[in-house]
């Protein structure tokens, strides 16, 4: 199944297959009816040509110059080879959005 991003917030199949997609790639397990957390993860996601562009592009080499090597970030799911493309999920980035529609509760 392909995923297009930009059908998640309308296509519930697209959903279904993205969250499937988290999980396995990623470790991320949402439930079908947390739809606000399903869109906050697709906007956390960044898609690359190849490793070399995800180091360049998002940094992580000058942040993290010990752990480029292609085995670390496959090995370690933060990049994962996914329909020809790197894909990178900022869990950074996802956790502080978690937090902001935590305090949008209070």
């Amino acid at each position: 199944m392909e995923i297009n991003l930009n059908e998640i917030r309308g296509n519930s199949l697209v959903r279904y297959g993205f969250r499937v997609l988290l999980a396995k790639e990623f470790g991320l397990y949402l439930k079908e009816q947390e739809v606000e957390k399903i869109l906050l993860a697709e906007s956390c996601i960044e898609v690359y040509e190849d490793v070399e562009e995800f180091l360049e592009k998002s940094g992580w080499r000058r942040d993290n110059p010990e752990l480029c090597s292609e085995c670390y970030l496959f090995e370690n799911h933060i990049c994962r080879k996914i329909q020809g493309k790197i894909w990178y999920f900022s869990r950074i980035q996802y956790e502080n959005g978690l937090r902001g529609m935590k305090q949008g509760f209070n």
